[in-house]
This record gives C-alpha cells, structure tokens and sequence, in this order.
C-alpha cells in the first residue's frame, strides 16, 4: 500500500469505528475513507486541489485524520450495527489509484471473511469504462463519477484540469449503459449555475438511470472559491425538492416553471407535492443507499441543508416553506 499504507478517516467514521473518542449526535452510516497524497486536479472549491492552500487533512468542512490502512480493517473486520458501506474517496492520481484498488480488494477479502454486508463504493474518475469494468470485477457495488458542475459553463469556471465536462457526461453515459443501476453522480448547488440548469442537468442523469446525490456548494478557506457564499436555503430547498420528484419519476422538469432561471413552481398543487414529499426523504442526504454524510455542508447550530436523519413533521414543514414555490399557495 502506498504512502506506507495510510489512509485517511473522516472523523465521524472513525467515531463510529472506534478508532478516536468523539462524540456525536449523528454517527454516518457510512464508512468514509480518503487515500493520502492530495490531487492533480485543480477544482476550485476543493481542499484536495493542488492550488488550494488549505490542509489535505480536510474535504469540503470534514476533518479526515490518517490511520494506518491495516488498523482501519480491523475496525472494519469488527463488524458496526451503524455503517451500511464503506465509501472510499479517491483522489485524482495514479499512485491513489492503484491505492484504492488495494484497499477495494483488501476490504472485500474481509468482508467476505467475515460474512460482513457492508456494500462498497468508490469515488473515482475512472480513465475509461475499461477502467470502471476492472473496478466492478474486483467485487465493488457502486462508482460515483463526480460531475460536480451542472453545465460545461460551470465547469469551465471551476474544474480546471479536470477534464471536459462533455467528456465527463460521456463518461457517464458509457458507464451507465455498461453498468445500469450501479452508478452514481454529484452535483454541487452554489457554484454559479441556475436551478433550470440543475433542473435539466438531473433529468438528463435521471434518464440514464444514474443515482444524483446533492451537496451545497461550502467555501473552504485557502481555496480560490473561500469567499463565495453557501446558496440560500430557498435555492437549495427547491433544487432538493426538484431533484426528488425527478429521481422519483413524480414529475419531470419539462413541467416546472422557471422565471429568470429560478423553479419557481414544479407542476403540482401543495396538498399534492405534500403527499409526494411525504417522510421528508427529499430533504435527507442523497446519494448512494446508506450514505447520509453528517455535517458535510453543515456547521452545527447552521443551516442543515442535508438533513443526515429523518426528518420531524415540524421540519418538512419549515423545508417546504422555505422553498417558496408558487404551488404552496395554491388551495
């Protein structure tokens, strides 16, 4: 294992494993790990960059301590009533890589040794769906290809040295087909786009069967985006509530309405769009199953823009209304 075998924990997970005393008021139920070594790519809201000038130790607001790679198997071996997958994020070089690769095969020897049922996923930009097939045979579940921006305009502001963001929806598009339901994206709400654009963005992912999770745009200091603001919680409560009814196959953005790029109504009465919400799943983490990422975007005692928890009946109600779509005024 490269960087003699080190890997970085998120620092909930390694609550969560035992690996370090901490308290916390939502355990993730996902094993969070991040190979060492930082990243070629130059993406400008991101403390993995090679511009930033902020601590490899964090991803977006999360602290990610190093432990030795056999010490984090153990804890793993173990077995955790709380974590339901192990997610590994990998960052773009060839020496991590090769590391999650390793790390991929040595958890599923213990996996499989263990009878544990922990699924595994990886975040990775894979070089080809070659690569992606390579990945899958090792015995992993699920990749995430980052998409990150929701159109090439976007992209070319804020992924530098990242690759085309057409080569990225390419990708995948190739992926999806090779490998339906076993694929997943992201998209990041806040870096400049419109919410028709996200809106638009998503149905086109939904389409081809790929999994879109969401995450609120967080300004990292030392990073060239740090003085750009979080988006407003009514920006994000739409784009949560859009992307839900679009995965859901509810509605498809065809039948929102935009005024000046903003959803301002999304094709169905408030006692309907009620009923759709339903448990205030849209406004949980999204993502891959199992993956609820507490406080990534948060600070607590902040705006809670993924809830990592299921949400009370007082708290959909203030989601809905911050939203501020038009139905909601509709009897």
């Amino acid at each position: 294992m490269s960087n003699d075998g080190m890997i970085r924990v998120s620092v909930g997970t390694a609550a969560a494993l035992g690996l370090v005393n901490m308290r916390c008021d939502v355990l993730p139920s996902t094993a969070y790990l991040l190979t060492t070594g930082g990243c070629m790519s130059q993406c400008a809201f991101c403390a993995q960059a090679r511009s930033s000038k902020t601590s490899e130790a964090l991803l977006s607001r999360v602290s990610w301590p190093e432990f030795p790679v056999e010490q984090v198997i153990e804890a793993l071996a173990k077995g955790n009533s709380v974590l339901q997958r192990v997610c590994i994020q990998v960052t773009s070089s060839s020496a991590a890589r090769n590391m999650a690769k390793e790390l991929s095969s040595d958890i599923l020897k213990v996996r499989q040794e263990y009878g544990l049922d922990y699924e595994i996923s990886l975040s990775y930009y894979p070089l080809s769906v070659s690569d992606v097939e390579s990945l899958f045979s090792l015995g992993v579940d699920r990749i995430g290809i980052a998409l990150d921006a929701a159109t090439h305009r976007i992209h070319e502001k804020t992924k530098t040295g990242s690759g085309s963001w057409e080569n990225t929806i390419r990708l995948l598009e190739e992926s999806a087909m090779s490998f339906p339901g076993k694929i997943s994206t992201h998209l990041i709400v806040g870096l400049g786009e419109t919410e028709e654009e996200l809106a638009k963005t998503m149905q086109r992912l939904k389409d081809l069967g790929i999994t879109i999770g969401l995450f609120a745009f967080t300004p990292i200091k030392g990073t060239p985006m740090e003085h750009v603001p979080q988006p407003q919680p009514d920006t994000y409560r739409r784009v949560q509530i859009a992307r839900y009814l679009i995965t859901c196959g509810h509605v498809a953005a065809s039948d929102f309405t935009y005024v000046d790029g903003r959803i301002s109504g999304v094709g169905v009465s408030f006692e309907a769009l009620r009923e759709l919400i339903g448990t205030g799943t849209a406004f949980e983490t999204s993502g891959c199953p199992g993956c609820n990422r507490p406080y990534y975007n948060e600070r607590p005692g902040g705006i809670t823009f993924n809830y990592p928890r299921p949400l009370t009946e007082a708290e959909i109600e203030k989601c809905l209304l911050e939203a501020e779509l038009e139905c909601l005024d509709q009897t």
